[in-house]
């Protein structure tokens, strides 16, 4: 077996590398969205903050693909750790490829100086979980995936629940900021977008992220890149002016019909208000009007998250999946 890490900027290694994932997909979980040669290349090349993915290639000894790594490595805040994510090709299971993998995982996360590995799986993926369970690996945290069918809304309930979340929202008002956006205006978002620090983590060794405005503008700059349409909604306070909350989300030119729910977040002074069904709401109604070619909203929760998750579910996401974060701590001695 030979590994070959992936050249963001090299087409024929992005097509290899997507032509794995959909047969993957396809096999494993056909209800996730499918992921194109430009999903991998931005991720790669500028990930969420500038901080891009690393990709890896697992080729058997005629040059064929059976297999691939992902890695994300904390550079701001969380040195210890080290994301990971796998793939192998459905007919080559049997061949101990995904022990190769994790052994070159854990090998990587020392090299890096990290001592904390996560490797997300499919929770309902039995012989996986087994396998990181004999590999020292212990289950920290459960993530679920929540799709929303734009057809299969109920139209008079969401309005229902709109005036609902007004009439306890009504200290706050509701605007709609496009990109790009200028360094007061990142300013103001840093206390609604720390607030995700508050969000369940599981047993996950996870430090919160400390956010300013460097951090601020590299993630804008990111999105910029990465050529998604943003749209994000935010709540102010109608007395002090303050940001209370916001939520956000991204539309893939070259995947049109969906969208990608991303964070919603309500600081902790202004909880209690129905901010984040309010958020959620006004995003809806942007999101008809301007992008009325969507056809389904995904969307994912910790599934500790159960405020996020009953105001999800009041706005018609279904669960689509269930995936384990599984967390091995490494010391120079163990042995992969």
């Amino acid at each position: 077996m030979r590994l070959v890490e992936v050249d963001p900027y090299d087409d024929g290694q992005l097509e290899r590398l997507t032509a794995l994932d959909e047969l993957v997909r396809v096999h494993d979980d056909p209800e996730a969205f499918v992921q194109t040669v430009e999903d991998h290349a931005i991720e790669l090349r500028h990930g969420g903050d500038l901080n891009p993915s690393r990709a890896t290639l697992l080729l058997d000894d005629t040059g064929e693909v059976v297999g691939a790594f992902w890695i994300d490595v904390p550079v701001l805040d969380n040195r210890h750790l080290v994301e990971a994510h796998l793939r192998v090709r459905p007919d080559r299971r049997d061949e101990g490829l995904q022990v190769v993998v994790l052994e070159e995982l854990a090998s990587r996360t020392r090299a890096l100086g990290r001592t904390t590995l996560w490797v997300g799986v499919g929770a309902d993926d039995v012989r996986m979980t087994a396998l990181l369970a004999e590999r020292g690996f212990a289950l920290a945290a459960r993530d679920a995936r929540r799709h929303q069918v734009l057809a299969h809304l109920d139209a008079a309930e969401i309005d229902r629940l709109g005036r609902d979340a007004a009439g306890h929202a009504r200290d706050y008002r509701l605007e709609r900021v496009d990109p790009p956006y200028d360094d007061a205006h990142l300013a103001e978002l840093i206390p609604a977008t720390a607030a995700i620090n508050d969000a369940p983590m599981g047993d996950l060794a996870f430090e919160d992220e400390v956010f300013d405005l460097d951090r601020m503008r590299d993630a804008e700059r990111a999105r910029a890149l990465r050529g998604e349409r943003i749209r994000r909604v935010v709540a102010r306070h109608r007395t002090t002016g303050k940001m209370a909350g916001h939520t956000y989300l991204a539309v893939r030119p070259w995947a049109p019909r969906e969208a990608l729910q991303y964070d919603t977040a309500v600081t902790r002074d202004h909880r209690g208000h129905r901010l984040g069904l309010a958020l959620k709401i006004e995003m809806m109604r942007w999101l008809a009007e301007t992008e009325p070619q969507v056809e389904v909203v995904e969307t994912w929760n910790n599934v500790d998250n159960l405020p996020m998750i009953k105001v999800n579910e009041a706005l018609g996401y279904r669960l689509s999946r269930t995936f384990a974060m599984y967390q091995r701590v490494l010391t120079p001695r163990s042995e992969a």
